[in-house]
């Protein structure tokens, strides 16, 4: 990073108004454009190209290379599921804009707030050591969730805090100066991930009707091109929440994010989320998608949004002491898909033939199968622990000992056992 002061021509005066105004390196007044730099106070059009072009000039930026000698230097974060991890090549990328967008509790809070967690592990754990800036328009950030999710990851809660940067946005102008501001953080306090959530909440509710849509897209468009400045500059990796609209098209509807053309192409990568069930409180797991990519193939995986952040399971490993209680079932159908309906089958008269996580149980007089996972709270990652303990079914399951088997089982507590038990209980009644 080359400070100001390299740029030839440029004196004290001008450094300290560039830095007021968000320009805190060399690398950053040469990605500016002349009508940035030139809106500042006491620098016009004619010194602002000049000191543009200097800084390009002492950078090396005015020059070609070859290819082969392009150094990308890219980085990668956890995103705490190794499934997400994969179909984005390896996790969140630095030097470039993540724009990740879904319907409500699709889970792009519980991304960005995973993400300013996993951000500060060592390198060796998928983290990059570094500080996060947390800009948030809607009010969604929680504090409470950083920590359990710091605790999952063997974190001290209190320094995870210290080290992410919070600012409530209340406009967009306020929006833009902030984004402005998060390139001394970047400089200054080791910012590696800067997250906007979400871009264009504020947009949507001050830039109303037809009339306004070019003001709207000039705006999104500077903030674009800022934010893409300051992830080359520091190569941080930057997430972009954003939300969806309904768009007819003919006798059919989808989602498709706000922003149009200016967002779409503005950002590196484009990862749809989208929820299970036709309610969004009806499952954990999520569907994440991968709409656009330079380099990645348009791959699809499944992930839980969980009280300790994104994970593969449902079951993220936070205590019951940390977690509030989850009350979701798994089910089977994603939002604007269709699936079969099966019939309850019954079994054959000999009861040896029931495999699996299905069991006896009694059904208006005659015998059905029922799986384990059907007991609220009981997901597969959960079944699978259990089955290690000897937990196939749910007669298994109501002879068990609350106490004896929360010592076996990692992150189950007497208190959860027995509130199975009493829903498995409910499930022979019905």
């Amino acid at each position: 990073m080359a400070d100001l002061d390299q740029v030839k021509g440029i004196n004290a005066r001008q450094i300290k108004m560039l830095q007021e105004n968000g320009i805190s390196s060399a690398e950053a007044l040469a990605m500016s454009n002349t009508e940035t730099v030139s809106s500042i106070e006491g620098l016009g059009d004619k010194t602002a190209k000049k000191l543009i072009w200097n800084a390009r000039s002492a950078l090396g930026m005015t020059e070609f290379v070859s290819a082969k000698d392009i150094n990308e230097n890219v980085e990668y974060i956890t995103t705490g599921s190794s499934e997400l991890n994969r179909i984005l090549g390896g996790g969140f990328q630095t030097g470039k804009l993540t724009e990740v967008f879904g319907p409500f509790k699709s889970g792009k809070t519980n991304l960005g707030h995973t993400l300013a967690v996993t951000v500060q592990l060592p390198k060796e754990k998928g983290g990059l050591n570094g500080a996060v800036v947390y800009i948030d328009t809607e009010n969604t950030f929680s504090k409470e969730k950083i920590k359990r999710i710091a605790k999952r990851f063997n974190l001290d809660p209190k320094k995870v805090l210290e080290n992410i940067f919070h600012a409530r946005i209340y406009s967009s102008d306020h929006q833009s100066q902030m984004i402005a501001k998060a390139e001394t953080l970047c400089k200054n306090r080791n910012a590696r991930l800067l997250i906007v959530d979400s871009l264009t909440a504020l947009m949507r509710a001050e830039y109303v009707g037809i009339g306004m849509l070019a003001r709207r897209q000039n705006a999104l468009n500077t903030m674009i091109h800022a934010l893409s400045r300051i992830a080359e500059t520091y190569n941080c990796a930057i997430l972009l929440t954003n939300q969806v609209a309904t768009k007819m098209m003919g006798m059919f509807s989808g989602d498709d994010a706000i922003g149009g053309n200016i967002v779409a192409h503005g950002c590196h990568f484009r990862v749809s989320f989208k929820t299970k069930g036709f309610s969004s409180n009806s499952s954990l797991k999520r569907k994440a998608i991968i709409v656009d990519a330079p380099d990645l193939p348009p791959e699809e995986c499944e992930f839980y949004i969980t009280s300790a952040g994104v994970a593969d399971t449902e079951d993220s490993g936070a205590s019951e002491e940390d977690s509030p209680k989850e009350d979701f079932e798994i089910e089977k159908l994603y939002e604007n898909e269709t699936e079969d309906v099966k019939e309850i089958e019954k079994p054959k008269e000999n009861n040896n033939d029931i495999k699996d996580k299905k069991v006896d149980s009694v059904y208006k007089g005659e015998i059905v199968n029922i799986p384990l996972t059907n007991v609220k709270g009981i997901g597969e990652g959960t079944y699978e622990k259990l089955k290690q303990h000897g937990i196939n079914t749910i007669t298994d399951l109501l002879k068990a000992n609350p106490e004896e088997l929360s010592l076996h089982v990692s992150g189950i507590t007497p208190k959860k056992v027995s509130d199975w038990q009493k829903f498995a209980q409910m499930l022979i009644q019905t």
